[in-house]
């Protein structure tokens, strides 16, 4: 019955010219232009480590309970932590590579924290200087969270070198001027062992708005309130996080945390000059094909494709996906991404760029689910590969189950139908990424979509197909993380970060 099913929708891609093309279904895959994986076994990937201390005049006691490690993503991540004394030390999940990581030590109303840039897998990073995690590091953290707030990037979007940067400019501005004065009365603030009334921790994650606005202070005004203590040395209690944001904001003029993204227009001309800057984190010849050699300025971004192989997930439709209604449930079988180019509709196109995403030969680009090339969890069954494209291209996708070098049948998720993506950032967190369902039949398929008529479908998806909220199908959207077919936050991957070049 499969078989007859398959063998009617080519029939009918034949017939309408539509589809992946009729070539693509009978056409060996040589496997020429796309190396297939050498079935080599990889290394067991190895979990970042991080270590550090909390001075007893912090926190006494010390408890793993009292540590909490968030990603830049603002993600609370649940490391294995260990407690001996004032130490600690934290393993993260294997193969698990964390970019802006927050330490935080807190008991009470008693709140520490440090800015980790990089956790890499197989590494030790110390969270602290020798002092360990203290008023100096707690006060460091809040003003670089509040500068990529202000800039409207979480700490994901920056590349750790930045964040070292900063860290390394605030340690040197420190001794005097408004960051001095800022790190005086954050030190007034930890230093009350007295203050305990209330709930609510001395310090939260900032909000700073581009126009300079504090719209969250990093005080609760709640502790504040319930704890005044004179934290500007005018020998005047407050109860206000007033004068502390205004020093807050002098802060954060006195020192630079930028990063010149290649997605901006100021910058993308530099980062196609200078394909060197991107190593090792991108292949410089794909940068340098994604750029193109016309003058036509294009943008390039960073691209992430994850998709969810689990069991139990729902579609568009909020209806149970059966994975394996066209793909065989083989031995051995595993990911692979295949794309191309929309020629037709694309106002770019490139053959070496088309080929970059397969040229439509099935089972020749492999994903991953180690924790490398864009993947956040080894093992986890979603599978995840990112490529460097330019923005603005119009290109058709879709994932196949199966071994290397496997055709069509028994190992597309469906037949006769395809994916579509333009690149654009909707989000502005300066990648593009797209978090899909394997067999999902209710998503950015173009043809025999199932998507109800009520949530904006029509069967047909097409560059301009919305949803009944209005957003285009067709580019990155939010993704469901309960499975409850809602759309509930953006996915920034936070292992790779977007593409910058050397600021001027």
């Amino acid at each position: 019955m499969k078989r007859q099913k398959i063998f009617v929708v080519i029939l009918g891609l034949l017939l309408a010219g539509a589809g992946c093309g009729f070539e693509t279904f009978l056409a060996a895959a040589t496997g020429d232009d796309h190396p297939a994986p050498d079935g080599g076994i990889l290394p067991d990937p190895e979990p970042a480590i991080i270590t550090g201390s909390i001075p007893a005049s912090a926190i006494a006691g010390l408890d793993t309970l009292d540590m909490h490690f968030f990603s830049g993503a603002g993600v609370e991540q649940s490391p294995k932590v260990s407690v001996t004394d004032e130490t600690f030390e934290a393993a993260f999940e294997a193969g698990l590579r964390l970019v802006g990581l927050t330490v935080r030590a807190e008991r009470g109303t008693v709140a520490y924290r440090a800015m980790v840039p990089v956790a890499e897998p197989g590494q030790s990073t110390s969270a602290g200087d020798f002092d360990g995690i203290d008023n100096r590091e707690t006060a460091a953290c809040l003003l670089v969270q509040s500068k990529a707030s202000a800039s409207g990037r979480g700490l994901t979007s920056y590349p750790a070198d930045s964040l070292q940067t900063a860290l390394d400019e605030l340690q040197a501005l420190s001794s005097s001027g408004p960051v001095q004065t800022f790190y005086n009365m954050v030190q007034a603030v930890t230093a009350c062992s007295d203050c305990a009334r209330g709930t609510a921790l001395r310090f939260r994650d900032p909000v700073i708005s581009s126009s300079g606005q504090v719209l969250q202070s990093p005080l609760h005004p709640d502790f504040i309130f319930a704890n005044p203590i004179d934290y500007d040395g005018d020998a005047t209690a407050e109860d206000t996080t007033l004068d502390f944001d205004v020093a807050l904001l002098a802060a954060l003029e006195a020192f630079e945390f930028k990063a010149c993204f290649c997605d901006e227009e100021d910058y993308f001309a530099a980062c196609c000059e200078d394909t060197a800057a991107f190593a090792p984190t991108s292949d410089p010849a794909e940068i340098a094909r994604a750029c193109g050699s016309d003058e036509s300025g294009r943008k390039i971004i960073r691209s992430f494709f994850a998709v969810d192989f689990n069991d139990g997930l729902k579609d568009g439709s909020c209806l149970a996906i059966d994975r394996f209604r066209w793909t065989d449930p083989q031995a051995g079988a595993s990911m692979f991404f295949v794309g191309g180019i929309i020629e037709s509709d694309s106002p770019i196109w490139d053959p070496d760029i088309d080929a970059k995403l397969g040229a439509w030969a099935p089972n020749t680009i492999p994903m991953y689910d180690d924790g490398s090339h864009g993947d956040e969890s080894a093992g986890d069954g979603v599978w995840t590969i990112s490529f460097v494209l330019p923005t603005g291209l119009r290109m058709g996708y879709k994932y196949t189950w199966g071994l290397t070098g496997q055709q069509w049948g028994g190992t597309e998720e469906w037949p006769g139908n395809r994916r579509l993506l333009e690149i654009e950032d909707v989000n502005g967190d300066h990648v593009v990424a797209r978090y899909d369902h394997y067999g999902d039949e209710a998503t950015n398929k173009d043809n025999d979509n199932t998507l109800p008529p009520a949530m904006g479908g029509t069967g047909l998806v097409t560059w301009d197909t919305k949803t009944s909220d209005g957003d285009f199908i067709t580019r990155e959207r939010p993704r469901d993380t309960d499975n409850d077919c809602n759309l509930d936050s953006w996915w920034t991957p936070s292992n790779l970060p977007p593409l910058t070049t050397s600021c001027p």
